[in-house]
């Protein structure tokens, strides 16, 4: 009777092939993995970020009426993580190779008294606005101005949808289209599922009467609040 072939292979040998196997692959897949995961790294991680710590402006506290938010439309220049051959999806303009512009929009309103059933009383728009921006400002006028605007992002804070503004019987207020979030003119959660108020830029008026922002935010109007951080 023939002997069986014997099989050349071992099973110790087959578990070292594969274990060499695993090893081979993920020497092979860090570099990739670490070029693709880098920006979520340094963002997520190392708290850094490639967007413009400069302040840009967003336009006159002459332009934002007593009663409704106005909307501002900022580009904040962004360094492109990955040396300008993949574009980052969503509104923005290239500028150079590895330079873009992300398109943020913000609503600036006045400060605005909360009545208990929910209706607006009383803003408290400066009452030296009422003859118009008279420049320079002086530091009074300053910090009379920065105490009472929002100065707000557009993006949702349940998953970040953008929000819009719309009248309901008399009554404003911001609505998310996505998840049916809403907040009043100050920015403050309403209802629907956001665990917060929406976040407010880190802003500052000047003597120009012009806001200024930076790319910053902290939560504003809402149930907690933080210490401002960068998105």
């Amino acid at each position: 009777m023939a002997e069986l072939q014997k099989d050349p292979i071992t099973r110790k040998d087959f578990l070292g092939l594969g274990v060499l196997g695993a090893v081979v692959g993920a020497i092979l897949t860090i570099p990739p993995a670490a070029f693709v995961l880098g920006p979520v790294i340094r963002t997520d991680v190392l708290g850094e970020t490639n967007v413009s710590n400069d302040w840009f402006r967003a336009g006159s506290i002459e332009e934002v009426p007593a009663k409704e938010p106005q909307v501002f439309e900022v580009e904040f220049p962004i360094d492109q993580a990955y040396a300008g051959d993949v574009q980052k999806a969503g509104p923005q303009t290239q500028r150079s190779q590895n330079e873009f512009a992300v398109k943020n929009a913000i609503w600036v309103s006045w400060k605005t008294e909360i009545l208990p059933d929910g209706s607006y009383g009383e803003s408290l728009r400066p009452a030296f606005l009422s003859g118009g921006v008279n420049e320079p400002l002086n530091q009074e006028q300053i910090q009379e101005v920065q105490e009472t605007l929002n100065v707000l992002s557009n993006s949702c804070a349940h998953l970040g949808c953008p929000v819009r503004w719309f009248e309901a019987e008399g009554v404003g207020e911001f609505r998310c289209p996505c998840h049916g979030g809403i907040y009043n003119i100050n920015g403050s959660l309403v209802s629907g599922p956001p665990p917060r108020g929406m976040y407010s830029y880190t802003s500052e008026v000047r003597e120009d009467g012009n806001i200024y922002v930076k790319h910053e935010f902290d939560v504003g109007g809402g149930l907690n609040e933080q210490a401002p951080f960068v998105i």
